[in-house]
């Protein structure tokens, strides 16, 4: 069986492993006189035959059969837990930095940046639009999303963002 065929049917075992008697055991019918795979009746406790066993049917065979649904559940307990100790591995994926908003909030909010802009950058306005336009001047771009697609942005920006907090530390 190759990957993509195991894969189409990984759902539909799932389901049927839960869906399955969990159980199964071989006995003898002595009137029909053949061997049979039966599990237990959850109502009523009996044991009832679901299957025919054939004179030819050979003793492994005969075993994976009766232990089919016990076999699948526990290959479905390995693969949970292979896949399991995969995603443990696996490096965490950092969230990226959004630098537009790291920006953005630095002009709106961030009093001491608009001084820093206006001694070292000449900004004369204290409304936000008049700041985001000229921090977008100083920084060369057209909008502060470019700061997260740009790299030649993004360093601008750190530099601008650098040159501010060295600003800071020397007040």
């Amino acid at each position: 069986m190759d990957l993509a065929t195991a894969r189409k049917l990984l759902p539909d075992i799932r389901s049927a492993s839960d869906l399955a008697s969990p159980l199964w055991s071989e006995s003898y019918d002595t009137t029909a006189m053949r061997a049979e795979i039966c599990v237990e009746n959850t109502v009523t406790g009996e044991v009832e035959p679901i299957a025919a066993l054939l004179p030819d049917c050979s003793h492994d065979d005969r075993r994976l059969m009766i232990r089919s649904p016990e076999y699948v559940a526990a290959l479905l307990v390995l693969l949970n837990e292979a896949f399991r100790v995969i995603r443990e591995l696996q490096p965490k994926q950092a969230k990226p930095k959004d630098f537009a908003a790291e920006c953005a909030m630095k002009c709106a909010n961030d009093h001491l940046f608009r001084r820093y802009l206006a001694e070292r950058h000449q900004l004369e306005a204290t409304d936000l639009e008049r700041i985001k336009t000229r921090v977008r001047s100083l920084l060369a771009v057209q909008s502060m999303g470019e700061l997260n697609k740009d790299e030649n942005a993004r360093k601008r920006w750190q530099s601008l963002r650098n040159d501010f907090d060295n600003w800071r530390r020397a007040r």
